[in-house]
C-alpha cells in the first residue's frame, strides 16, 4: 500500500502513525460530477464499487476558508469516517487523486492508512501537449492521456490540432480545410471535450497561425494566402477570427484556446497586399525604430497585431487566449496582457522580459520538456531536477549560457507543461502504432516529474524517494491505462 510520502506529486504535509483500516465505499457530499468520476476510476483501478448516498464513509464538505485547488484529507480511525474538505471542485478532484493513489481493496471496501493529508497546488499551470496534426491520435488513446493527467493532478491537456501537415478540426464555414483521412468528428470532439471535463481536465485545443499554416493555405488560397504564412489582410484576418470562434464553440468546457504564433515566416508579409493593409491600419515601412530595420519593424508589428486580433476574438468568446513565444519585446504594448505566454525556446524574448512586460508565462522549455520520439527523449531525471525558473533549449544561438538558464522566483511564470511533438512519429516509424505506444511510454515516465515540478515549486524530497512512489503506484498506472 502507499504511503503518505509516496503520493505524486508530494503533498505539503501528512500525519498519521502507519496503522491501516478499511472503509465502506460510500460517498455523501453535493458534488455529484466529482464522485462519479472517483467512482469510475476506483472500478478501473481498484476494482472497488463507490456509492453514493446520503451517510456515506466519505463525507465531502466545502470550506470557504481553503482557496481553489486545496483539500484537507482526514481518514480517521476510530469513526471509520474519511473527511474531505475542499475549497472548490478542483480541490475535491485532488483530494479523490490522494485516495486513488492511497487506496486498496480489501473485500470491496477502500483499505487505507489512517491520519491525513493537507495540500494545495503551488502553480496553477500543470500541462501536457500532445501533437495530433502530425500524427493522428485516436480518442480512446487522447481520453488514456486525460486519465494520466488526472491521476497525477495535470489540470491542462493542450492538444496541437493543426499545422502545416494537417488540419485535424472539422469546419462548418470552411469545410475543404480539413484533412479527411486525419480529421476528427464534431461528435468525437464532443465525446472528448465531455470525458475530460467530467474527469477534472481542461482540454486546451490549439489552431496554430498565423504560420504553421500551409494546409489552410492549399484548402483555401483565395482567403488566407498562398505562400509560408496567413496572409496580413482584412478577408484573411476575419476568415482566421471565423475559425476561432468555431473553436471555441466546438470546446465549450475549454478555459484556454491555443492560437499558435511562433516560428511564423514573417518576410512573406513584404509583399503588396500585406503592407498595403498595414498601411490602411497606420502600420508602414515608413516607421523607424533604432534596433532594427524598418522592414523588420512592420513584419513585427503586423505579427503582434495579427496575435491581437485573434485574441480579442477569444476573449469575446468567454475564452482565454494562449500563443508560443514569438513576437518581439518591441511589441510587447501591442499585443494583450491577458494572453498567456508559452516560453519553449527563448529566441525571441526572455522570460523575465515578458513577465516585466504583464504577461503570464508558462515554462515550456526545449531541454528537458520537449518528447519528440525518436530524435530528442531527455531523462526522466532531466525532468525531475527542473523546476519551472529553469529555462533550457538546443538553439546554438541561445541567449542562455551553454544552452541553459535559471532565473530566481518571479510571479508571472505560472507553471509548466510536458510538450510531446509527432514530428518523429510521422515519419520514423512505418507502424503508426509502435510510434504511438513509444510515446506513450516515454510521456508515463515523465509526466508525474513535471507534475511534481508545477504542483511544488521547490522540491519536496529526493530523486530516490521519487522513485520509490513511481514504482508503488507503477501497477495502478498500468491498470488505468489497460
Amino acid at each position: 500500500m502507499a504511503k503518505f510520502t509516496e503520493i505524486i506529486p508530494a503533498p505539503k504535509g501528512y500525519w498519521g502513525d502507519g496503522t491501516v483500516n478499511a472503509y465502506e465505499a460510500t460517498v455523501s457530499g453535493d458534488f455529484p460530477l466529482e464522485t462519479a468520476s472517483f467512482a469510475a476510476y476506483a472500478k478501473r483501478i481498484l476494482d472497488i464499487d463507490v456509492k453514493a448516498c446520503e451517510n456515506g464513509a466519505v463525507t465531502i464538505k466545502k470550506c470557504e476558508c481553503l482557496a481553489a485547488g486545496e483539500y484537507r484529507l482526514e481518514i480517521g480511525e476510530e469513526a471509520g469516517k474519511i473527511t474531505v474538505k475542499v475549497g472548490d471542485s478542483e480541490g475535491l478532484s485532488a483530494a479523490f487523486g490522494t485516495l486513488l493513489q492511497l487506496g486498496e481493496n480489501r473485500d470491496g471496501k477502500l483499505l487505507l492508512p489512517t491520519g491525513g493529508v493537507y495540500d494545495r497546488p503551488e502553480c496553477k499551470w500543470r500541462g501536457l501537449l500532445i501533437d495530433c496534426a502530425r500524427r493522428r491520435h485516436s480518442v480512446p488513446l487522447l481520453k488514456k492521456y486525460v486519465d494520466l493527467c488526472r491521476f497525477y493532478k495535470v489540470k491542462y491537456l493542450h492538444i496541437h490540432f493543426t499545422d502545416d501537415e494537417n488540419f485535424t478540426l472539422p469546419s462548418r464555414a470552411f469545410p475543404k480545410i480539413t484533412t479527411p483521412e486525419n480529421c476528427y468528428s464534431y461528435e468525437e470532439i464532443a465525446e472528448l471535450d465531455s470525458y475530460a471535463y467530467e474527469n477534472g481536465v481542461s482540454i486546451i485545443p490549439e489552431l496554430d497561425t498565423p504560420g504553421h499554416s500551409t494546409a489552410m493555405l492549399k484548402a483555401y488560397p483565395d482567403v488566407f494566402g498562398v505562400e509560408g504564412i496567413i496572409k496580413f489582410t482584412k478577408d484573411a484576418i476575419e476568415a482566421t477570427k471565423v475559425l476561432y470562434r468555431e473553436v471555441c464553440e466546438m470546446f465549450p468546457h475549454s478555459e484556454y484556446i491555443h492560437m499558435g504564433g511562433d516560428e511564423s515566416r514573417l518576410g512573406w508579409w513584404l509583399e503588396e497586399q500585406s503592407l498595403a493593409y498595414g498601411e490602411s491600419i497606420g502600420i508602414s515601412v515608413k516607421d523607424e525604430i533604432s534596433e532594427m530595420t524598418p522592414n523588420e519593424y512592420v513584419m513585427l508589428r503586423f505579427l503582434a497585431t495579427f496575435i491581437k486580433e485573434m485574441a480579442e476574438t477569444i476573449t469575446e468568446c468567454g475564452k482565454k487566449p494562449a500563443v508560443w513565444e514569438g513576437f518581439n519585446k518591441v511589441t510587447n504594448d501591442i499585443v494583450p496582457k491577458n494572453v498567456t505566454v508559452m516560453v519553449f525556446d527563448s529566441s525571441y524574448q526572455l522570460a523575465p522580459s515578458l513577465c516585466e512586460a504583464g504577461f503570464e508565462v508558462i515554462n515550456c522549455a526545449w531541454f528537458p520538456l520537449y518528447v519528440v520520439i525518436p530524435y530528442w527523449i531527455y531523462t526522466q531525471k532531466n525532468c525531475f531536477d527542473w523546476d519551472v525558473y529553469s529555462f533550457g533549449t538546443i538553439n546554438e544561438n541561445s541567449p542562455y549560457k551553454n544552452g541553459y538558464m535559471k532565473f530566481d522566483y518571479i510571479p508571472n511564470i505560472e507553471g509548466g507543461q510536458l510538450c510531446s511533438w509527432g514530428d518523429g512519429l510521422k515519419c520514423e516509424y512505418k507502424d503508426p502504432e509502435v510510434g504511438l505506444a513509444k510515446e506513450l511510454e516515454e510521456i508515463v515516465s515523465r509526466l508525474p516529474a513535471v507534475a511534481e515540478n508545477t504542483w511544488n515549486r521547490e522540491k519536496r524530497r529526493s530523486y530516490e524517494a521519487f522513485l520509490i512512489a513511481m514504482e508503488e503506484l507503477s501497477e495502478k498506472v498500468k491498470k488505468l491505462l489497460a
